[in-house]
């Protein structure tokens, strides 16, 4: 990442040098921002993080009652080895082994899943911000804004990360949570047959 920010950074750079020359020597207003922290301080960003980790916990409970499902199977065939036959053992232990394979299958899905859903995140966030980048760039009139890591160094008070995050607040505003679903009222017990 840093090697191919590195000649971006020199080409804006080198074009913002070239700009302010061309313009007469014009002051160039700069501006420098941290995106981690826009992230972690909007309020969309915050609604993102808060569905990412509500999503993991949700795969990594599914996966936990699965293990759980596999040990106990495992524990109740050390239990009942020499008490069950030849046939009940054998399918009880096939059954272990389809379940450790489910079990697997479940743990690749779920980070493929994870990775898709923290992309796809990831990417309409980024889009967010640079277009609220832009327009705050545009609106306040600077001539250059850069994310701070690829700034070796910069003085605080080129900082415009707080104004950022007002402005993104602003701009993208969060979804109203949808409505919670009427619990549905629980089956009635299903009658005994004696």
């Amino acid at each position: 990442m840093m090697r191919r920010g590195l000649p971006v950074l020199a080409m804006v750079v080198l074009w913002g040098v070239g700009e302010a020359l061309g313009q007469e020597l014009k002051e160039v207003k700069i501006g420098v921002f941290d995106a981690q922290r826009i992230s972690e301080e909007t309020n969309e960003g915050k609604r993102v993080q808060a569905y990412l980790t509500e999503f993991k916990d949700k795969k990594m409970a599914d996966l936990a009652a699965r293990r759980k499902e596999v040990e106990e199977l495992q524990k109740q065939l050390q239990a009942q080895a020499l008490s069950l036959s030849a046939d009940k053992r054998s399918a009880l232990e096939k059954d272990i082994q389809k379940k450790i394979l489910d079990l697997n299958q479940a743990q690749e899905a779920a980070n493929r899943e994870m990775q898709l859903e923290l992309g796809e995140a990831q990417g309409k966030f980024q889009e967010q911000l640079m277009r609220v980048v832009e327009q705050f760039g545009r609106e306040e009139g600077f001539g250059l804004l850069v994310e701070r890591s690829l700034v070796a160094y910069a003085d605080s008070a080129f900082d415009v990360t707080t104004a950022l995050v007002d402005r993104f607040n602003r701009m993208v505003p969060v979804p109203a949570p949808a409505p919670a679903a009427k619990a549905e009222a629980p089956a009635p017990p299903a009658s005994k047959k004696e």
